[in-house]
């Protein structure tokens, strides 16, 4: 097995594939699941995949669920209504959807603009013992929320939002702040120009940080990698790293967190 090691990848340079009814590209995947993936497209270990989608307007995906897999549908332009159950909801830039295991779901683009997402999944904790669900999960309705929805915070030198945290790990929040049972944490960061984040490293937690809008440099380890929109930076955990926002402009991007 490949030893853990940092990763930078954007979505425009992998091959397009349909994607349930939309253009998907997979950023990244999870070691081990997928076979015949380099380590490159599949250095994850507690989240499952990363897929950047566009979804053209009237298109539809159709509605379907996992047993065993839980999503967060990020979007990062464009309106649209999702179906969750049998109701149906509007959403927009900024909103997260929170899809458990088991739920019904579909995105749909009536707006005249294309949908721009990501579609990030993860595996239950209970799915090993468990893999039909057969468990009392407590509350597993689904869940929609902005990253303006909760107060902002410092971290690590960039404003940053939780937008969505596991329902294991911080018994204290409510539900809707709180609903996932295979990731750790989703959150927004935004950093000004000029500023950077302290060196630091994660015991026990891998993270991905998903830049959504801006540029700048990313070290990783003992290197310096360039960053831009539409990159995603993978750090294994006990790897040292820091974003930096060399430029004018603000840089928004997200943070995936999962134990390992």
């Amino acid at each position: 097995m490949d030893t853990p090691r940092p990763v930078i990848r954007n979505w425009r340079d992998q091959d397009p594939a349909n994607s349930h009814g939309a253009v998907g590209w997979k950023v990244m995947m999870q070691l081990g699941t997928n076979p015949g993936r380099t380590y490159e497209e599949a250095p994850l270990l507690g989240i499952h995949g990363i897929t950047y989608r566009l979804l053209q307007p009237t298109k539809a995906e159709p509605p379907h669920s996992h047993p065993a897999k839980e999503h967060v549908y990020y979007i990062v332009s464009g309106t649209g209504t999702v179906q969750l159950g049998e109701e149906r909801f509007p959403v927009k830039e900024g909103d997260a959807v929170y899809m458990p295991a088991q739920g019904v779901h579909s995105i749909i683009n009536d707006s005249d603009d294309f949908l721009e997402h990501y579609v990030i999944s993860a595996i239950p904790h209970w799915a090993e013992e468990h893999p039909d669900g057969d468990l009392d999960r407590g509350r597993t309705d689904p869940v929609i929320r902005n990253w303006r929805a909760g107060p902002p915070h410092m971290s690590h030198g960039a404003v940053g939002w939780s937008i969505m945290a596991e329902k294991a790990g911080f018994p204290n929040r409510t539900y809707e702040q709180a609903p996932l049972e295979g990731f750790h944490g989703f959150t927004m960061h935004m950093m000004p120009g000029g500023q950077e984040e302290g060196p630091h490293e994660h015991v026990g937690k891998e993270q991905v940080y998903v830049f959504t809008h801006g540029r700048g440099k990313m070290l990783l380890g003992d290197k310096t990698y360039d960053v831009r929109e539409g990159d995603c930076a993978y750090i294994p955990q006990k790897t040292q790293h820091a974003f930096i926002n060399d430029g004018d402009d603000w840089c928004q991007h997200l943070i995936l967190s999962a134990l390992v």
